[in-house]
């Protein structure tokens, strides 16, 4: 073969042989950036979902450690029936979120003010308990400017505040206390209480305790907003293992067939991938310590997946926000981009191989003349 052929052919081979390597290199580079990009996403969006969440039950903890100051102080008088719904009323008015505020006292009084619709005109309940001389306990429903529109007395209801897990967790800590989530019976709807003890400021005994019923469903409408990608979503697992919010709501809790309701848990069936995700944390969920976020890789339905958990820091609540996403949702730009580049790099050894060859062609034709006699005689 002939060496400007040769050459030639050298040369092509090494353009192609550059294209290529710089071609590798470059996707398996922004591979790797864009998976590191694909993490951080997802641990920045368990950091927002873990900032809405504590922000959404802050309000609650600071209504009743304001409503345990104004009864204290008898701002709020405690023995009231009427001024203390009227309150209770407007507490219910500063969040949506709130489902139910109530104070019961030690005698075993009690007003519990809660969002109801089932009467007509009537926006809210009320529900008094009296307990002397006689008991007497009392339901009322109020328009939304608290008039009432209906009552009914409930003789058998035989309802103690102070046997409640609320009242006694308050008393037990003297300090602001948090149930796990639970199905409020009234509504059925999922929920968390916050409640704090009342005490007498001229006595020192207890006059009772405060609390109010936070609705929790308005956090898996947060979270199924959330633009995590194609394919992503996000859940709120409380330390019991019950899924307390999703991004798809109907996984949050179902009824048994005797129609009682209760939260679906993370080791269940209804999500696997959120099973997965929470599976491949090291150390589980539980070994989070307050405001701790940490990141894995898992595999599922033949893919690779990517995990991001983070506890809340509010100790009271020790709950874990959980997001997932398939990598591919992250990486399938770049695979769209190095099918083009693998294209455009084969058209470039196509053309580059074919001007080769007709340049090849012409150095290598002959010199005109060079055949041509030059001797002198």
């Amino acid at each position: 073969m002939p060496r400007r052929l040769i050459l030639i052919l050298g040369l092509v081979g090494l353009q192609a042989l550059a294209l290529v390597v710089v071609l590798g290199i470059t996707y398996w580079a922004s591979q790797g950036v864009l998976l590191r990009f694909a993490e951080g996403l997802t641990a920045r969006i368990a950091r927002d979902t873990t900032a809405y969440t504590e922000n959404f039950l802050d309000p609650a903890e600071d209504a009743a450690q304001l409503s345990q100051r104004l009864l204290e102080a008898g701002v709020v008088p405690h023995d009231d029936t009427e001024a203390l719904g009227r309150y209770l009323f407007d507490v219910l008015q500063t969040r949506d979120s709130f489902d139910g505020a109530y104070f019961g006292a030690a005698s075993g009084d009690f007003v519990y003010v809660s969002r109801d619709t089932t009467e007509p005109r009537a926006n809210f309940r009320v529900k008094t308990i009296e307990t002397g001389p006689d008991r007497e306990v009392v339901l009322s429903w109020r328009s939304e400017r608290f008039r009432e529109v209906a009552a009914q007395d409930e003789p058998d209801d035989d309802y103690d505040p102070r046997n409640r897990p609320w009242y006694r967790a308050a008393l037990d800590a003297n300090a602001v206390s948090w149930t796990s989530p639970y199905i409020f019976f009234s509504s059925q709807r999922p929920g968390v209480t916050v409640s704090m003890p009342v005490a007498d400021p001229l006595s020192g005994g207890v006059l009772g305790a405060v609390g109010v019923d936070i609705g929790i469903e308005s956090l898996s409408t947060f979270l199924g907003g959330l633009e995590i990608s194609a394919n992503g979503s996000a859940a709120i697992v409380a330390e019991t293992g019950d899924i307390v919010a999703h991004s798809e709501e109907d996984f949050v809790a179902e009824a048994d067939p005797d129609g009682t309701v209760r939260f679906n848990t993370v080791d269940g069936a209804v999500d696997p991938l959120l099973m997965q995700a929470a599976a491949s944390i090291s150390g589980g969920l539980g070994d989070l310590f307050p405001g701790e976020i940490r990141v894995s890789h898992f595999r599922a339905d033949g893919q690779a997946w990517l995990a991001a958990v983070q506890r809340l820091r509010l100790e009271a609540t020790p709950w874990t926000v959980v997001t997932w996403l398939p990598e591919s949702d992250i990486l399938e730009p770049l695979h769209q981009v190095r099918t083009i580049a693998v294209w455009v790099t084969l058209a470039a050894l196509a053309a580059t191989a074919l001007l080769g060859f007709f340049y090849g062609r012409i150095l290598m034709r002959p010199d005109q003349g060079q055949g041509a006699d030059t001797r002198q005689k």
